[in-house]
């Protein structure tokens, strides 16, 4: 941008001294604007938005430090002042300065240069402050986009600042976030907390300038996040090199990753892998089993009718009718599942699930603990189908807790899968939960869990089974019904792009701080 077409507003009362600087701006190609006392400069700044003034301080009515300090109770951008002054005394000149004046000239003016290479400074710190705003303002918006969680923990590791990421992340609020003491250790998995803390307390050597770690958050409504946390000591006093802890007046800025999706994929491919091969023997044995099975129950039928009281055929026939419904069931695990998908809401079938098995609840004291994740996008599954597997998984659970147990399911969204964690404390462990997807069992349970690992896998997404100690949980991963490129849903508090009703501040923060400090 030019200079010269740059609008200067005069405000000065002395006529040949106003028309002399009029004159010469005009020869140097700038627009001139003109006002004989302030009250009128005041408004000619409000209507026309000049780029500079030139204020004499002197002036009928509102005079120039009035106009000063008007100019600083309005805030917003303000136009540079340049004081152009016959008060020569100290006194006058700094409070000037103290009250926003960029530059002061005195009167007479001398040399007209002199007042050119002022106005040229002028202008030019103005068009960089506006630069330098323009980029906070693009990184500010940046990092409070981004579709990861960006952080600053001070020395004793509470939150100086965190994007709106927080929220379909971990359930929180900006201003959540920034008013609990210690949340962010207290948001990491109690099994991680004091192996992270220490990682983050105990200092960074000179050569390690960043430190990564896996661990797992906790969302608000108790699902099981797992992350990566990049962390990397910012320089404060005593802290040279960015090495060692936080220390007074430095800080740890970092970023968490979402890697739910891909554990729960690693998880499920391992667990493919063992059904597979556990699945291809099955269907071998049954293959080759079936043929000399049918005689030995041909026969045993056979010898029954003609020995009816005979107690060994008797055996023979229930055992290889046993035997029989095996085959069965394997040679119907085989087959494809029939799918008819349409939109439907994961919140709303868990409810109605849980709505289906509430009078089992309550004859056996069991207390079913739902956490939706609000928000949620729709899914393009088949909701009977869907339905059936919440409701084996449930029922799976509570037939393995004790009596007045607690099964708690958590609904949470990530980068491309909605998730339903369905966790219970068992009343034992189970002995091979590999096998607890295959269609060996018996009993009640014989085809729930197979049958919901067939649905799930052939809708495109994943069920797995986890337990440490005696806690247990099923996590089931579905794609979502909406491309993963697109922003996650507005609705309200948790619109991850307006964030302004939590409290906490949305703008760009002000220079005089670091870009990513709380104000």
């Amino acid at each position: 941008m030019s200079d010269k077409k740059a609008k200067i507003l005069v405000v000065e009362d002395d006529a040949d001294v106003r028309q002399a600087i009029a004159f010469w701006l005009a020869t140097a190609g700038y627009a001139v604007l003109e006002a004989t006392d302030g009250r009128t400069g005041l408004d000619v700044i409000r209507a026309e938005g000049p780029q500079a003034v030139l204020l004499d301080l002197r002036l009928p009515g509102l005079d120039g430090f009035a106009v000063l300090e008007a100019l600083g109770r309005e805030g917003g951008e303000q136009p540079p002042v340049l004081v152009i002054s016959g008060q020569n005394e100290i006194a006058g000149v700094v409070q000037a300065f103290r009250m926003g004046a960029a530059d002061y000239l005195q009167k007479p003016i001398i040399s007209f240069d002199l007042l050119g290479h002022a106005l040229e400074a002028v202008l030019e710190r103005r068009r960089l402050a506006r630069a330098v705003r323009l980029a906070e303002t693009r990184y500010f918006n940046l990092v409070q986009n981004l579709p990861l969680l960006v952080f600053v923990l001070g020395e004793t590791l509470e939150v100086t600042f965190i994007n709106k990421f927080c929220r379909p992340l971990l359930g929180f609020s900006r201003a959540e976030a920034l008013g609990t003491p210690d949340w962010f250790l207290g948001r990491l998995h109690p099994d991680d907390r004091e192996r992270i803390g220490s990682r983050l307390t105990g200092g960074f050597p000179p050569l390690e300038r960043s430190r990564t770690e896996e661990c797992r958050f906790v969302h608000k409504n108790g699902a099981t996040i797992h992350a990566l946390l990049r962390a990397i000591p910012s320089a404060g006093p005593g802290r040279p090199g960015r090495a060692g802890p936080p220390g007074p007046g430095g800080s740890i800025e970092g970023i968490v990753v979402d890697i739910t999706d891909r554990v729960e994929l690693e998880r499920f491919v391992v667990q493919e892998e063992k059904l597979k091969t556990l699945g291809a023997i099955s269907a071998e044995v049954a293959h080759e089993i079936r043929n000399p099975l049918f005689s030995i129950a041909g026969f045993a039928h056979r010898l029954q009718a003609r020995m009816p009281e005979n107690r060994e055929a008797a055996i023979i026939l229930s055992e290889a009718r046993r035997l029989e419904d095996i085959l069965d069931r394997i040679s119907s695990y085989l087959h494809p599942v029939d799918l008819r998908p349409r939109l439907c809401a994961l919140n709303a079938i868990v409810s109605t699930a849980l709505d289906f098995l509430a009078p089992e609840f309550s004859a056996r004291g069991i207390d079913a603990d739902f956490r939706p994740a609000p928000g949620l996008p729709d899914l393009q599954l088949d909701p009977e189908l869907l339905t059936q597997v919440v409701t084996s998984l449930v029922r799976y659970a509570t037939r393995h807790l004790a009596e007045g147990g607690r099964v708690v399911l958590a609904s949470s969204r990530h980068a491309r899968f909605g998730h339903l964690d369905v966790a219970f404390a068992a009343d034992r462990p189970v002995a091979e939960p590999e096998l607890l997807f295959l269609p060996f069992e018996e009993g009640e349970d014989r085809m729930g869990l197979p049958l919901s690992y067939r649905i799930v896998k052939n809708m495109g997404g994943s069920l797995t089974f986890s337990q440490i100690g005696p806690d247990a949980a099923f996590t089931v991963q579905l794609p979502l019904g909406q491309p993963s490129d697109q922003p996650l849903p507005a609705n309200g508090e948790d619109d991850l792009f307006d964030d302004n009703d939590d409290g906490a501040p949305n703008g760009p923060p002000d220079a005089e701080r670091g870009p990513l400090e709380r104000p």
